[in-house]
């Protein structure tokens, strides 16, 4: 509010680049990051778990195993607190947005 003249010409494009296209693009890659590596992690340890369990010869390679399944587990606990974490998060920074957006001032 109260900018006038050439000033205006750079606030204009600046504005509605970082309201509508950064904020939804940094949201959505904060979103897709998270859930790409929890993936990640949960496959490595299932498949590692699987070829540990199933193709090792020695006993050591079997508790090797073992153990890569109860990290899935555990990873898999740590992942459902990360989606209710990053759902809060969204849904938070998301209204923000849109109530700066509408506000008064724009």
């Amino acid at each position: 509010a109260g900018v006038t003249g050439p000033v205006l010409l750079l606030i204009i494009p600046l504005e509605f680049l970082s309201s509508i296209i950064v904020r939804p693009v940094t949201l959505c890659l904060r979103l897709f990051a998270n859930m790409f590596a929890g993936h990640l992690l949960l496959m490595l340890f299932a498949f590692g778990a699987q070829y540990l369990i199933f193709e090792a010869t020695s006993a050591i390679n079997v508790t090797a195993g073992i153990f890569a399944v109860l990290m899935f587990f555990m990873i898999s606990i740590l992942e459902l607190l990360v989606m209710f974490l990053q759902a809060y998060v969204f849904t938070l920074l998301s209204s923000m947005y849109i109530a700066e957006a509408v506000a008064e001032s724009h």
